[in-house]
């Protein structure tokens, strides 16, 4: 029940920074290219940050094999996103297919993690992040775009938050870590992932019509497969990991449970689909995962 609590408080933090951007994109002091470079620092800067800051910790053995079985849950987590959506979402319906696969791991994954269970739970939390990039520039592109034609490793090779888990890594096993400064420098740009996630997402939210967006029988549809149905089925699966990986199990569980991913709105102009309903389905999930979420958490500590 505590842990219920602790992550309802910090989704309700979260969406008091997020009315702030909500308020600020309604008041046109920031705009979609505002918001656009926001995404951008985000990106290229925040959220590598905090992956980095993530794994400077002590080396064990121990952290290396819930390292590698994060990346193993994390891999089979989105496969079978995908097998789910093939089944629930129609041939045509791209954009629904794409925000039932790909949960907001990283713009509210961190911060949720973060105030679960702290920073260093951030360390399991990567391989998610790295595991959406891959699946984001494979399955997601060839979804929205409906051809393979625009899948390129170069994409995936070049994503900041690839590269910073290397480097993650690379701190991890180094037995002497990088000087304090870096690390303290480091530490501070990452700190700046969840206020400006949070203003990204306000700013999404002020987008959409309030009022089409809550008549949106799609995103209500889909709202409810990515918070409801996903988290069933993960609360069933998980509770095969052993107790000894609870943190981990945790980790995935906020992680995927998380609401649909701002990149639905952005894959849905790349590709040239329907940038109004990715925008409501991200709109939507995020406001009803204040109530969903909590109620998955606590559901998670009577049953493991």
């Amino acid at each position: 029940m505590e842990s219920a609590v602790t992550i309802f408080n910090q989704i309700l933090k979260m969406f008091l920074m997020m009315s702030v951007g909500f308020l600020l994109y309604r008041k046109k002091t920031i705009n979609d290219d505002t918001t656009a470079r926001l995404s951008n620092i985000l990106l290229m800067v925040a959220t590598p940050c905090t992956i980095i800051t993530s794994f400077n910790q002590t080396y064990t053995p121990e952290k290396l094999q819930g390292l590698i079985l994060a990346f193993g849950l994390s891999l089979a987590v989105y496969a079978a996103n995908i097998m789910i959506a093939g089944v629930l979402c129609k041939r045509e319906e791209r954009v629904e297919k794409f925000a039932l696969v790909f949960s907001n791991a990283g713009f509210l994954g961190i911060p949720l993690v973060t105030g679960l269970l702290g920073i260093e739970a951030v360390f399991y939390l990567s391989p998610f992040i790295v595991c959406f990039y891959l699946y984001a520039w494979t399955y997601g592109v060839i979804v929205m775009s409906g051809t393979r034609e625009g899948v390129t490793f170069k994409k995936i090779l070049t994503n900041p938050c690839i590269w910073a888990m290397a480097v993650g890594v690379l701190v991890f096993l180094l037995p002497q870590k990088p000087p304090m400064p870096v690390m303290e420098a480091v530490a501070s740009l990452g700190s700046m992932n969840t206020p400006l996630a949070m203003l990204v997402l306000g700013a999404y939210l002020a987008k959409s019509p309030l009022i089409h967006m809550f008549k949106n029988i799609a995103a209500y549809r889909i709202s409810v497969y990515r918070l409801v149905l996903i988290p069933a089925f993960l609360l069933a699966v998980l509770s095969l990991v052993p107790d000894t990986f609870a943190t981990i199990r945790t980790v995935i569980l906020v992680s995927a449970c998380a609401p649909s991913a701002a990149l639905a709105p952005v894959f849905a102009q790349m590709f040239h689909r329907d940038i109004s309903l990715g925008a409501e389905i991200v709109s939507l999930s995020t406001i009803l995962c204040l109530f969903t979420l909590p109620v998955v958490i606590m559901l998670s500590e009577m049953i493991w």
